[in-house]
C-alpha cells in the first residue's frame, strides 16, 4: 500500500455489502480527510450522501459505519476511540455513538480508518479483518449469545485471542431502540441512539480486527515528546491523581449537591430520605467501595478512569473484574429510578453490558415507567406481576430481562421511552424525559442555563457528549474566551457558550480523543491537542482552525436531520424541566436562551435551519439545495 498523503490516516475504506457478500476498498478521499477530519466527520459525510431521506434506520438502505480519527492508534495518550455512525432508530436523525478502549486503535492497525456496512445479511454474519484482509464468516453458532461470551467465542475460533472484537449480544438480536455495540469482552461500548440495533437488523454479529501495521505519525519525535509531558502531568498533578483514583464515579455527590443528577425520573429533590443517605450508598467515596476491585485504562492512556468491580455472592453476583458503574449509570439507574442498592446497580449494569443496552437510555425508560406504574397509567396486569415501582431493584433487573428479549410488556419498554409513551396513552407523554425521541443524559439542566440549548439542539438528542457548558459555567475557560466563571442560573450569554462548547467537543471527537483529554493533558490543554494533531498528520492546526471544524460537522450532522425532516418544533425540552424546579430550585428558562444559540449558530431562528450564509461559510454550500430547495 503507498503512503496515505497525510499523517495519523492509513488511507483505506472498506465497504461491506451483507446482501451481496460483496466487499471494496477505496481511498480515503484526502479532501474529506482535511475537511472533516474523521470520527462523526468523516462517517457524517458518507451518511449525508449516501442515505436518503426516506430510507428508514432499519432498512437494508441504511449504512453502519465505524470510523476513526487521525489521533485514534497513534503514539499519543487518550486516542483510542473510534465511531459508529448511522441514522438512528430511537430518533430517526443522525444518530453516532462514541466508544472507547482497544478496539478503535487495532481497527488501524489492521489498515482500515473507516469501515462501512449496508444491506441485511439473509442468515448472521461477522466481518474479521486480518492485517487488511477482510472474510465474512458465519456468525449462525454465535447468535442468541451474549457480548462477552460472543466476544470470547469468536477469538478462541479464529485463534486469535489478541484480536479486538466489537459485538452485539441479545438486545442488539431483538432490534431493542437503544441496543449498544459492545468491544473489549463487553466492557466497553458505543452505546447512544441504537447503533446495536442497527446492527442486529443487518445480522452482523462482530467485527472482529486484528492487525501489526503502524499509523503514520508525521513527527514522532514531537509526539513523544508531548505524550512524555501529559504521562508525567496526569502521574503527579493532585487533580488528575484523584481522577485516576475517583473516575467519573467520583462526580456523582458533587453532582446531588449542584443538583445536577436527576432522582425519580428528573421529578423529585430528594433521594433517600434525610440527609439524601441514598447517595452516600452509591458514591465513590462511599457504598461503591463494595464493589470496586482495581481500575483498567484504554488505549495508551494515563489516567485509567474505567472501574473494574465485582459482586461475589447473592442474588447480584456478578464474574469477577468487569467494568463498574460510571457516573452516568449510576445517575441513570440509581437515584433517577430510586434504587440505592450498590450491589444491584452493579447487576443491572453487568446486564447492559451482556445483553448490549445503552445505560442511559435504559434509566431513563424505566425511571418513565416507574411513574407510570406508581400513577396509575399500568398496572400489574400490563406487567405481567412485576411491581415497577422507584426504588425496587429486582424489578428494575426482571424487566432489563424482558426489554433485552423484547417479552410482554418489555417489548413495549425496548421502544424507548418516547414511543412506548404513545402506547400507553393516557397523557403518558409528560413523564417521558427525552429530546428527539432519546432519553437526555444524567445531567440535569436547570442546574446550568447552558444545559436548554444544548440537551435541545443537539442534532442527536439529549447528549452530553456533544457539549456540557457546566464546567464552563463554574470555572470558566480563558482559551475558549470565558476568562471567568459564570453564574450558572444566569441565562446571559448560555446560548453562544453551549455553541462553543458543542464546536470544541465535535473536534475533538472528529480527531480521535477521548473528551477526558482536555482534563488530563494540563493547562493549556488545547494548545497541546493542537500541537499533537500538527505532529501527527502535518496539517498546521490553530485553535480557530479547530472550532471552524467543530462547527462544520455539527452544522453537517444538523442538515443530515433537516433533510430528514426535523422541524424547529423539536428544539425543544420535556415540559417537567421548563416547568417544575430541580434540586437546584430553577427551572429551564429555554426561552431566554434559545435565540441567542440560534444567532450565536447562525441558524435562521423561524425554521432552526443553517442559513445559506453560514453553509457557505463552512464550506458546506453544496448542502443548502437540499436544507433550503
Amino acid at each position: 500500500m503507498t503512503e496515505y498523503a497525510l499523517g495519523g490516516y492509513m488511507g483505506q475504506i472498506l465497504r461491506v455489502n451483507l446482501t451481496t457478500r460483496k466487499m471494496s476498498k477505496e481511498e480515503l478521499r484526502p479532501e474529506h480527510a482535511r475537511k472533516y477530519i474523521g470520527g462523526s466527520g468523516v462517517g457524517g459525510r458518507i451518511l449525508y450522501e449516501e442515505v436518503p431521506p426516506w430510507v428508514g434506520a432499519l432498512d437494508p438502505q441504511n449504512l453502519l459505519i465505524f470510523s476513526t480519527g487521525p489521533a485514534t492508534g497513534t503514539n499519543v495518550p487518550t486516542a483510542g476511540r473510534h465511531t459508529v455512525v448511522t441514522k438512528s432508530p430511537l430518533t430517526g436523525y443522525f444518530g453516532d455513538a462514541s466508544g472507547g478502549g482497544f478496539w478503535g486503535a487495532n481497527l488501524k492497525f489492521s489498515g482500515y480508518d473507516v469501515l462501512v456496512f449496508t444491506g441485511r445479511a439473509h442468515k448472521p454474519l461477522m466481518l474479521y479483518v486480518d492485517n487488511g484482509e477482510p472474510k465474512l464468516m458465519s456468525a449462525e453458532s454465535y447468535w442468541g449469545m451474549d457480548a462477552r461470551e460472543s466476544d470470547r467465542a469468536i477469538r478462541k475460533d479464529i485463534g486469535r485471542m489478541d484480536a479486538r472484537v466489537a459485538t452485539i449480544g441479545q438486545a442488539g438480536e431483538k432490534l431493542v431502540r437503544y441496543a449498544a455495540i459492545m468491544n473489549d469482552e463487553a466492557d466497553r461500548t458505543a452505546a447512544r441512539c441504537g447503533v446495536g440495533a442497527v446492527m442486529g437488523f443487518m445480522k452482523l454479529k462482530a467485527v472482529g480486527v486484528w492487525g501489526d501495521q503502524k499509523v503514520p505519525v508525521r513527527d514522532e519525535k514531537v509526539a513523544a515528546t508531548i505524550y512524555k509531558e501529559v504521562t508525567a502531568h496526569v502521574k503527579t498533578d493532585p487533580d488528575k491523581i484523584s481522577f485516576s483514583k475517583n473516575g467519573t464515579p467520583g462526580y456523582l455527590a458533587e453532582a446531588w449537591e449542584l443538583g445536577d443528577a436527576p432522582a425519580y425520573n428528573w421529578g423529585r429533590s430528594d433521594f433517600g430520605g434525610p440527609g439524601d443517605p441514598g447517595i452516600e450508598k452509591l458514591a465513590y467515596p462511599g457504598g461503591y467501595e463494595q464493589i470496586l476491585t482495581g481500575t483498567r485504562s484504554c488505549y495508551l492512556c494515563p489516567i485509567a478512569c474505567r472501574r473494574v468491580s465485582q459482586v461475589n455472592d447473592g442474588k447480584y453476583r456478578t464474574e469477577p473484574n468487569v467494568e463498574g458503574p460510571e457516573y452516568e449509570t449510576q445517575a441513570a439507574l440509581g437515584p433517577n429510578c430510586g434504587i440505592d442498592n450498590v450491589k444491584a446497580l452493579a447487576k443491572l449494569n453487568d446486564l447492559c453490558n451482556l445483553y448490549g443496552i445503552d445505560t442511559i437510555s435504559l434509566g431513563g425508560t424505566l425511571a418513565f415507567a416507574m411513574e407510570c406504574y406508581e400513577k396509575g397509567l399500568i398496572t400489574r396486569q400490563d406487567t405481567a406481576g412485576i411491581e415497577l415501582k422507584f426504588g425496587d431493584a429486582d424489578a428494575a433487573i426482571e424487566m432489563t430481562h424482558r426489554i433485552a428479549s423484547r417479552e410482554g410488556f418489555g417489548n413495549i419498554l425496548a421502544e424507548g421511552s418516547r414511543r412506548a409513551a404513545r402506547t400507553i396513552g393516557k397523557g403518558a407523554e409528560e413523564y417521558a424525559i427525552q429530546v428527539k425521541g432519546m432519553e437526555i443524559a444524567m445531567h440535569d439542566p436547570r442546574a446550568f442555563q447552558g444545559g436548554g440549548p444544548h440537551y435541545a439542539c443537539t442534532p442527536t438528542g439529549g447528549r452530553h457528549t456533544e457539549g456540557i457548558t457546566m464546567g464552563l459555567e463554574r470555572n470558566g475557560r480563558q482559551v475558549l474566551g470565558y476568562p471567568n466563571p459564570m453564574d450558572r442560573f444566569s441565562t446571559q450569554g448560555k446560548g453562544r457558550a453551549a455553541k462553543v462548547i458543542e464546536d470544541w467537543w465535535t473536534a475533538i471527537n472528529i480527531m480521535g480523543w477521548c473528551i477526558y483529554a482536555e482534563p488530563a493533558w494540563g493547562y493549556p490543554s488545547e494548545e497541546l491537542l493542537l500541537r499533537s494533531y500538527t505532529a501527527i498528520t502535518g496539517i498546521p492546526m490553530t485553535l480557530r482552525d479547530a472550532m471552524k471544524a467543530g462547527e462544520r460537522v455539527f452544522n453537517l450532522k444538523k442538515a443530515f436531520n433537516v433533510k430528514h425532516g426535523a422541524t424547529r418544533a423539536e428544539d425543544t425540552l420535556p415540559k417537567r424541566l421548563l416547568t417544575l424546579p430541580g434540586k437546584s430550585g430553577a427551572v429551564v428558562k429555554l426561552d431566554e436562551t434559545l435565540p441567542e444559540y440560534y444567532e450565536a449558530r447562525g441558524w435562521d431562528p423561524a425554521t432552526s435551519k443553517p442559513t445559506v450564509e453560514k453553509l457557505l461559510e463552512l464550506g458546506l454550500g453544496d448542502l443548502s439545495k437540499d436544507i433550503w430547495g
